[in-house]
């Protein structure tokens, strides 16, 4: 029986790795900072509420639990305003999390699924996973891109020094589901989510929805995640959707789940933002790493989440 080790097992990706381990027959050790009550309840389940900054903690896990396998979701969530204001809360954190979770999976031999950002990329129309390191983070990634950048170099440096090499890199695009932050100032899924149910007539949308972007659901991260492990796959890759979805598309298909009856008005007057960001997906073609879920599937799933358990 396999144990496993998840670093921010509360999160939008997390919670969903917890309980398909769990469906697996594994054993599961889950860390974060704070916990949710969306975290299964299971003999086979044991959540540690540490702060892993402090180096003992980090080292404490993997002396007493001794997993077989960790898949590090940690991560720092925040704003680009905030990013921007206050970038030490993100590398500070991450530089000596991601660090550690590294050198300990090194000295033990264990395997480690990375989970890294479509952030680590610089603006481009699509994104292709050899060019990360041919090019600089933009502007308003800056900073959280150097979080996952430094521990994607890491790997490569225990990879060249010591042959350490039972890793996974996932760069998954941009992510929603049930468990997501719905208060307003989350992912653009969740806040357009909350926007349609409060509305009674319509809603208001920046720029003319022309914008194309990769929106992945978090079920079908955790199983690429599951999947990197099983069949061991050594490598660096990109987790889109395979699909071209507009951000006017997105909130109709939003709008039509709700069954409301809701009128859009387009703000020319903001910004669209990039008109295009995609993920490549020629490597997870080869490997059959494309989502199983449909989006629209995925969206009526988040939004009856939001009304059904939230609310």
């Amino acid at each position: 029986m396999k144990k496993v080790l998840i670093t921010g097992c509360s999160g939008l990706v997390g919670i969903h790795l917890v309980k398909k381990c769990l469906d697996k027959g594994y054993d599961v050790i889950g860390v974060d900072v704070k916990h949710s009550n969306n975290l299964p309840i299971s003999d086979r389940f044991t959540f540690y509420e540490l702060d892993l900054i402090i180096e003992v903690n980090i080292k404490n896990l993997f002396f007493y639990e001794s997993p077989d396998v960790v898949f590090n979701c940690f991560g720092i969530k925040g704003s680009p305003i905030r990013a921007k204001q206050s970038p030490v809360d993100f590398l500070y954190p991450s530089f000596k999390i991601n660090t550690e979770i590294i050198n300990q999976c090194q000295k033990n031999n264990i395997w480690l699924v990375f989970v890294s950002s479509v952030g680590v990329y610089s603006p481009a129309e699509t994104f292709v996973e050899d060019d990360v390191w041919k090019t600089l983070p933009g502007e308003s990634d800056w900073f959280p891109s150097w979080s996952k950048r430094m521990g994607e170099i890491l790997l490569e440096a225990y990879k060249v020094q010591y042959g350490y090499d039972k890793w996974s890199i996932i760069r998954p695009a941009n992510i929603f589901g049930e468990y997501d932050d719905f208060s307003g100032n989350g992912t653009v899924i969740s806040s357009t989510i909350k926007k349609i149910y409060e509305a009674t007539d319509s809603i208001e949308a920046w720029g003319d929805g022309s914008p194309i972007r990769d929106f992945v659901y978090a079920g079908d991260v955790a199983d690429a995640i599951l999947r990197l492990y099983s069949d061991k796959l050594h490598t660096i890759i990109n987790f889109g959707a395979g699909e071209e979805i507009t951000i006017k598309q997105m909130i109709e298909t939003l709008i039509k789940i709700s069954k409301k009856q809701i009128s859009i008005n387009w703000d020319s007057s903001k910004p669209n933002g990039d008109l295009r960001r995609q993920m490549d997906i020629t490597k997870q073609t080869q490997i059959g790493l494309l989502p199983v879920l449909g989006f629209e599937k995925a969206l009526e799933i988040t939004y009856d989440y939001y009304i059904n358990k939230l609310l």
